[in-house]
């Protein structure tokens, strides 16, 4: 099983290779993971830390009312937004980001704007007619058109899927500013073809070309959007959380298998990191390409190489709905803290294999511990303040996390795995506030372990890389 597994981990680091040369590298997506809120219709049940915003630009949204027609034979989009906001500070002018299409016409209150003009490729800078107080809310309403520009991604099946963290490709939006809002949207599209979002909805009567999905709080980097000929089956969790699985053409006979077993992921992952954070729950399969990674929007991932049956794996569905806990409802901050999300997703199938197929993970730990002593790429450094990780979070990173198991025991670390995501909801966290998390919850001092696995680029001491039942 393990040499099974080392097949799937290089398969793995080719296939974020792979993106990363498109720009589609999963790990750096996750950077801009969306924040949770509380409410129904796909949101988390409780929120227990503050919202932030890192760079409010002088005002916090509120909401996004979209309404676009999609046409896949052309690829052209037609789109009315209304952002609704709150000025934090006073207004003579704000951004906005929308990449590439044609923004037609700008109001803010129904009135016209004094102008609207675009800088760089995706900033939208409006001035509206008076300023606007600090403290007043306001709506802004932006009509545009055009075919959508990187980020929105052809499928083999004549479709497309706005791929999650570039939300400016298909609706202006307050982008990069962990500022999260409440979302609805109207899509229409042709006969025959569906779109399918994040949280709750579908289309408005049965056979009906116009779908509304609504999620009351969310980060706009969590939100994505797919249209294709889907075959679309809707069951429901043993809560009645509501459950929606779309299929593009080809995909259902392969794919199905995986969806039908997300009620045991959830049950399962659940019972690892506390209760589901979400009211709506899902898959989307489609195919982009044979290298298409997988991503986790809020509520649903979307797997964009659900045709290639090498990487479409129940791994791949684990792994990406362990991400509604790790990495969505608590949010990497900055891109420095993706191992908070890509580190913990990649554990949980570790996880699932220790508890479903009986794996030996100290046997697995030793083997990979001892195949990688000679690679100095493999244990860089799982966090460095202001960089990302790179790829050998996907490897180096679970070692790490059953290292902790190991150095703090099992049910210590049971707890820690369950209470941070639980802790975090809605909220925004950093690696530092997970170690001092970690150290709280286990009552050890953690300084040198998490010098030696996570912020050191160096085998760690014996000490640290053999603790516990872990000896060489």
């Amino acid at each position: 099983m393990d040499s099974l597994r080392r097949k799937r981990c290089r398969r793995r680091r080719g296939l974020h290779r792979a993106a990363r040369r498109r720009g589609l590298l999963l790990a750096l997506s996750a950077t801009a993971l969306v924040g949770a809120g509380m409410g129904f219709d796909g949101s988390p049940r409780t929120v227990t830390a503050a919202k932030t915003s890192a760079s409010d630009g002088g005002f916090d949204v509120t909401g996004y009312d979209i309404t676009m027609d999609y046409r896949p034979d052309t690829q052209a989009l037609r789109g009315v937004t209304v952002v609704s906001a709150k000025a934090t500070s006073a207004l003579d002018d704000f951004t906005l980001h929308l990449n590439k299409l044609t923004v037609h016409s700008v109001t803010v209150d129904s009135s016209s704007v004094k102008s609207f003009s675009r800088t760089g490729e995706k900033d939208l800078v409006i001035v509206p007619p008076t300023t606007i107080r600090r403290g007043a809310e306001f709506r802004v309403r932006v009509e545009y058109d055009g075919t959508p520009g990187p980020g929105w991604l052809p499928t083999e099946s004549g479709g497309a899927t706005a791929f999650m963290g570039n939300p400016s490709t298909w609706f202006p939006v307050h982008e990069d500013a962990h500022d999260q809002a409440a979302f609805h949207l109207t899509a229409k599209v042709p006969d025959g073809w569906s779109a399918v979002s994040v949280g709750r909805g579908g289309p408005l009567r049965p056979g009906s070309t116009t779908f509304r999905w609504t999620v009351p709080h969310v980060d706009p980097a969590n939100v994505a959007v797919s249209v294709d000929r889907f075959s679309i089956e809707r069951s429901a969790l043993a809560d009645g959380t509501p459950v929606v699985n779309a299929y593009a053409p080809g995909l259902k006979k392969t794919t199905k298998p995986l969806a039908d077993r997300l009620p045991e992921i959830i049950e399962f992952l659940s019972g690892k990191f506390g209760r589901y954070p979400f009211r709506a729950a899902g898959n989307v399969f489609l195919h982009v390409n044979d290298d298409g990674p997988a991503t986790a929007p809020q509520t649903r991932p979307v797997y964009m190489g659900a045709g290639n049956t090498r990487f479409m794996t129940l791994d791949a569905v684990v792994h990406e709905q362990a991400h509604q806990w790790y990495g969505i409802s608590a949010t990497a901050r900055g891109p420095e803290d993706t191992c908070l999300s890509e580190c913990f997703a990649t554990y949980a199938t570790w996880l699932w294999d220790e508890a479903k197929n009986g794996a030996d993970l100290d046997a697995r730990y030793r083997e990979q511990v001892n195949a990688n002593m000679g690679d100095a790429d493999f244990w860089k450094e799982l966090y460095r303040p202001g960089q990302a990780p790179g790829i050998n979070m996907y490897d180096k990173g679970p070692l790490a996390l059953h290292a902790l198991r190991r150095q703090v025991g099992d049910k210590a670390f049971q707890r820690l795995i369950e209470q941070w995501p639980q802790a975090h909801r809605g909220g925004y966290v950093d690696w530092p506030q997970f170690e001092r998390f970690a150290e709280k919850t286990a009552r050890q001092d953690l300084t040198g372990f998490f010098n030696a696995w996570f912020r050191n680029a160096t085998i760690p001491p014996d000490e640290y890389l053999w603790p516990g039942p872990l000896n060489p």
